[in-house]
């Protein structure tokens, strides 16, 4: 019961999110269908992944795998099989260049988002692979100019010896702050809290 209980409430805040937004989409998703096609190697795939396992309401919903191969950046994700009787969703992100798309699944709904439209529906997934690619200093993440709904995100940082917690705010947007921990010793989030309706968490299992 004690697990049910948070479990419904997410199930019924996140159909009330799904309804409630602008359907925003593509109907011929091209490019995540030619990429998907040209992925040869399936049983390879999650060796060269970091993986980060998803929290709502501090139970474990499911798993976001995030690479980086021949230029491209890839993250996907989805719910754990044991809990799509409540909740059935699945993604793919892909970013190449300034080309960014986002391929979702929510039940038997299916949707491609593209560029600036990314950055209404999840503006974390392209806030968080830009700590994917190479060379990426801390005043490039703190100089990046970001516009979700016409209006800039801010962004600041907070620094102690050990590590340092990026913290993005969009102003106007149902996502109401980002932040990104890092350690100093490491090159990737080892945690990323995501406040919004309903709030996530992503913690690092696999750099």
């Amino acid at each position: 019961m004690e697990i049910f209980v948070p479990l419904a409430i997410f199930t019924l805040i996140l159909l009330s999110q799904v309804n409630s937004q602008e359907e925003v989409y593509r109907t011929e998703p091209l490019y995540i269908v030619n990429y998907e096609n040209n992925q040869t190697d399936k049983s390879d795939q999650l060796k060269n992944y970091t993986v980060y396992k998803v929290y709502v309401f501090g139970l474990a919903v499911g798993d976001i795998y995030i690479t980086k191969k021949d230029g491209k950046i890839e993250a996907k994700g989805q719910t754990y099989k044991s809990l799509r009787f409540l909740y059935n969703y699945d993604f793919l992100y892909i970013e190449e260049g300034d080309y960014k798309a986002l391929y979702e699944k929510e039940k038997d709904k299916e949707k491609i988002y593209e560029n600036q439209e990314i950055y209404e529906k999840k503006p974390w997934l392209p806030i968080i692979t830009k700590f994917f690619k190479d060379n990426v200093s801390p005043q490039d993440i703190l100089y990046m100019k970001i516009q979700i709904n016409n209006a800039p995100v801010l962004i600041s940082k907070q620094e102690n010896q050990d590590q340092i917690v990026y913290i993005f705010e969009p102003q106007k947007s149902k996502t109401k702050k980002i932040l990104v921990y890092m350690r100093k010793n490491q090159s990737v989030p080892y945690k990323i809290d995501i406040e919004a309706k309903v709030s996530i968490s992503l913690e690092l299992v696999k750099p």
